[in-house]
């Protein structure tokens, strides 16, 4: 067996390795099996030479892509391809994470309206600029919904400008008062 190419997945939120999840993998658009190793290491061996393009899907996360070659490059360690993953509606964020979730529907139809991208901005406790981004899923019966956690050490009252935009859509801004730790649901339409 020829060792071809490792991948490693990173969850995105806690920027640890993505462990405890099921991941599917395609290569290439083709459904591939590598072989699971521990901290959300996966070995791919025996591939042809040539440039593959993986797809690493687990309903806690957004599909991620990502692209390698073979033959490896060495040494082993310059050879691993991270994989990081941002958090869907899915993801089991931790108690205590100050949350922005909700849906965003077509205005209208009222059908949901997933690949919107959300964003974020608010200052932290000490009045440093911070952002978050996320995007409104297309995973089934979670068609449109969203989680964004909002990074850092909060301040009680905390003021974000909360942003949604599409590709053909109007774009919508809403500004909320959070209060650190806690969870608010923000549905919007967009037209």
């Amino acid at each position: 067996m020829k060792l071809s190419a490792v991948v490693q997945l990173i969850d995105g939120f806690s920027q640890a390795p993505a462990v405890g999840f099921q991941p599917r993998f395609l290569l290439n658009q083709k459904p591939f099996m590598p072989l699971a190793k521990p901290q959300a290491f996966y070995a791919f061996s025996d591939l042809d030479d040539g440039d593959y393009r993986l797809t690493a899907l687990a309903p806690q996360f957004f599909a991620q892509e990502v692209a390698f070659q073979v033959p490896l490059r060495l040494p082993l360690a310059a050879a691993i391809v991270p994989c990081y993953l941002a958090p869907s509606p899915l993801y089991p964020y931790p108690p205590g994470t100050t949350l922005i979730r909700g849906q965003v529907l077509q205005a209208g139809t009222k059908s949901p309206l997933a690949g919107v991208s959300i964003s974020a901005s608010y200052a932290n406790w000490q009045g440093k600029p911070k952002s978050a981004a996320t995007l409104s899923s297309d995973y089934g019966k979670y068609d449109g919904r969203y989680a964004l956690a909002l990074g850092g050490k909060l301040a009680p009252d905390t003021q974000v400008v909360l942003s949604f935009s599409k590709a053909g859509y109007a774009s919508v801004e809403k500004q909320l008062l959070l209060q650190p730790a806690t969870t608010q649901f923000v549905d919007i339409e967009m037209r």
